[in-house]
């Protein structure tokens, strides 16, 4: 039995797709220009994935294949492999498995050690049901690299993954790079090589559970509901918070790295999912998850250490970017794509069927004006090239490389004596506070308006509901309907900003018309006054809800 540590990443797609050649050039030439030695290799895989029908080894975590591979001028072999539940964080993927010679490509389970399967397991009877589930075909180029302290296996991945009697046949063109002997900080290294030359994002699936998903589609009598277009023709869309789960016996640098994983998990399914069918919601949440994730760095600033210096860094240490500078990347990537709210305003306000148009005959030189705006911001092939920069996977890294270090040893262990439960509810206190205090201005007279009192709010209201994010769930179970009673005026205020905000936008465009437009105008004061008046109602209700934490 060995543990599998490699680091898996998908290779952009798209009209200009670089041929294998190009990239088998583009990586022999990185490993050269850095006199790293290596020995390439080119060979066909055929891999065969089994299970009951009822998914028996599934449902114990386990993944059964067989594997045929042909490398030139040598006969085809063959081995079955069983992998085990193991993790993947951001990208990174340890998982025990267990491999074993055959003959040809069909399982034979009584080669594999009994302590593999649960006592109860019935070998014999397992092995009468397993059946081919899918399959996976590609090309493997590998590049056996060896650097000062370690041995690292690039693999470059062009192939589909197939179901029997499936028309959809899931293209596989990814990198893996797979640590072979010595320290896993080589496996950074070589990474942030490839970064600089090639279009990557950090892959969250397996081939496995690629195929996997595959089956359940070639078995599903319907289509698939929650892989149907989101359609963006609404200026503002029902908002959740998302809840970090802590274990309750966390401590503070534990709850840091839970937080930091999770969130940073999320961000990357919610890049495939853009990558996959492009939307302004869709892009808009990976937004949410950047700001989650530098909340994180903000609420634990006070934990952090300075970052130790290149000379104190240890013989093939990575040296990942200090919090500090983590935060800072991560700001620069909010404000990169902080237009997709104006986005989402300007594209609901030109639908066709949206309630501005409804309540008001838009001219067409409006409508004209706001498309002209829309085209000013980054298309969908921009925003994949961000998603996929060097800078973006660089932070991401990064990200992993911090959770890696020893569970965050550059934190103050003497200011662990505070407990998680007291630093969560300081933190709540603290923001709810700023936010009421900013709130409670709006009952008496002042200079500004209450839609600019309510605009100005807006990033307390913000970093007030990330706070929640992260640690409501140590008070109260996730979803509890304490936490929603707290939180839905809150959110209620949060929704009706986010109207305000594109009520600005169109007026904005309004007074840039050589004609007024009287109709339009006074819908939009009429819109905006019942607005601050739901506002109000909502703050009201806010301001008199009592804390669910102590």
């Amino acid at each position: 039995m060995v543990t599998e540590i490699e680091l898996k990443y998908s290779l952009l797609e798209n009209n200009e797709l670089a041929p294998v050649k190009q990239i088998k050039a583009t990586i022999c030439q990185l490993l050269a220009e850095h006199n790293l030695v290596f020995v390439q290799q080119d060979m066909q895989l055929s891999n065969h994935y089994f299970d009951t029908p009822s998914l028996t080894l599934r449902q114990q975590k386990i993944a059964l294949r067989t594997r045929g591979t042909k490398c030139q001028g040598k006969e085809q072999r063959f081995e079955q492999t069983i992998k085990t539940s193991g993790s993947v964080i951001a990208g990174l993927h340890q998982r025990p498995e267990y491999n074993v010679d055959i003959e040809d490509g069909k399982p034979i389970l009584a080669l594999f050690p009994a302590t593999l399967w649960r006592p109860d397991s019935d070998i014999k009877q397992l092995q009468q049901e397993v059946m081919e589930l899918f399959s996976t075909h590609f090309t493997r180029y590998t590049w056996l690299v060896t650097l000062e302290h370690a041995i690292v296996e690039i693999a470059l991945d062009c192939g589909e993954i197939a179901c029997q009697g499936h028309a959809n046949k899931p293209r596989i063109y990814e990198i893996e790079l797979e640590l072979v002997s010595g320290d896993t900080q080589a496996l950074f290294v070589l990474t942030k090589l490839l970064f600089s030359q090639l279009a990557l994002r950090p892959g969250q699936l397996t081939k496995a559970a690629r195929g996997y998903a595959l089956y359940h589609e070639s078995i599903s009598a319907g289509p698939n509901l929650e892989n149907n277009a989101v359609m963006d023709d609404t200026i503002v869309e029902p908002i959740a918070l998302t809840m970090i789960d802590f274990s309750q016996d966390s401590s503070l640098d534990s709850a840091f790295n839970q937080g930091i994983e999770y969130a940073l998990t999320q961000l990357q399914l919610g890049v495939d999912s853009y990558v996959d069918a492009p939307s302004l919601t869709k892009l808009g949440k990976i937004s949410e998850l950047l700001a989650l994730l530098r909340q994180g760095f903000w609420l634990f600033n006070e934990l952090f250490t300075e970052q130790k210096s290149a000379d104190e860094k240890l013989p093939g240490e990575h040296l990942s970017l200090a919090p500090q500078a983590l935060r800072s990347e991560l700001s620069y990537f909010i404000r990169t794509i902080h237009w997709v709210d104006n986005a989402r305003y300007i594209q609901a306000l030109t639908n066709k069927q949206s309630s501005s148009q409804k309540a008001a005959s838009v001219n067409q030189e409006l409508i004209t004006k706001l498309q002209l705006a829309q085209q000013r911001y980054p298309d969908e092939a921009q925003v994949l090239a961000l998603l996929h920069s060097e800078r973006f996977n660089n932070l991401q890294l990064d990200l992993l490389s911090l959770l890696l270090e020893s569970k965050a040893a550059k934190m103050v262990k003497t200011q662990q004596s505070v407990s998680l439960f007291e630093f969560a509810a300081k933190h709540l206190s603290n923001s709810t506070k700023l936010l009421t205090d900013e709130l409670a201005k709006l009952q008496k007279p002042q200079q500004l308006s209450s839609t600019e009192l309510y605009l100005t709010a807006h990033s307390l209201l913000i970093r007030s509901l990330l706070t929640t994010s992260w640690f409501s769930c140590l008070f109260a179970e996730p979803q509890s309907n304490m936490v929603k009673r707290f939180s839905m005026p809150w959110l209620d205020i949060k929704q009706g900003i986010s109207e305000l905000q594109s009520l600005q936008l169109l007026q904005q465009q309004l007074v840039q018309l050589p004609k007024p437009e009287i109709k339009l105008l006074a819908w939009l004061t009429n819109k905006s006054e019942n607005l601050i008046t739901a506002l109000d109602q909502s703050r009201a209700k806010a301001l008199t809800m009592q804390p669910y934490w102590p």
